[in-house]
C-alpha cells in the first residue's frame, strides 16, 4: 500500500509538471502574438513600478499612455482587432530585440510641463 501511495504522488505530479509546461507553451504563444514593444513596456514598468509610490506610479502610468498614443502599436492593435477585425497586426518594429533601450527610455522620460500634475 506504501508503494502504490508514492506511486499516486509520482504520478501526480508528474500531470502537475505537464500541465504546467502546457500553460507555458500557451502562454508562449500568447505573448508572441503581442507588440514587442508594449511586452518591454509592460516588463520594464512592473521591474520599475514596485518600489515607487502611489503618485510615481499614476505619473509613469499617465507618461506611458501619452507615449502609447504617440506610437504605432496602439493604433495597429485596434485597426486589426476593431476595424479590420483581421486579427493579423502588423507591430513596429516587429520584434523584441528591435525595441531600443533608448526608445523605451524616452516613453518613461518627464513631460515636462505636460506631466501629470496631482
Amino acid at each position: 500500500m506504501h508503494f502504490l501511495y508514492l506511486l499516486r504522488n509520482y504520478i501526480d505530479f508528474c500531470y502537475c509538471i505537464l500541465y504546467f509546461i502546457l500553460y507555458l507553451y500557451l502562454l508562449l504563444q500568447t505573448l508572441s502574438k503581442m507588440s514587442p514593444t508594449s511586452l518591454k513596456i509592460t516588463f520594464r514598468q512592473l521591474k520599475n513600478g514596485s518600489s515607487l509610490t502611489l503618485q510615481e506610479v499614476l505619473t509613469m502610468e499617465y507618461r506611458l499612455s501619452q507615449a502609447c498614443m504617440r506610437g504605432h502599436d496602439f493604433y495597429e492593435g485596434v485597426r486589426a482587432v476593431l476595424i479590420d477585425k483581421d486579427q493579423n497586426p502588423k507591430w513596429k518594429p516587429e520584434r523584441l530585440e528591435d525595441v531600443t533601450n533608448e526608445y523605451l527610455d524616452s516613453c518613461f522620460a518627464s513631460l515636462g510641463g505636460n506631466d501629470l500634475k496631482l
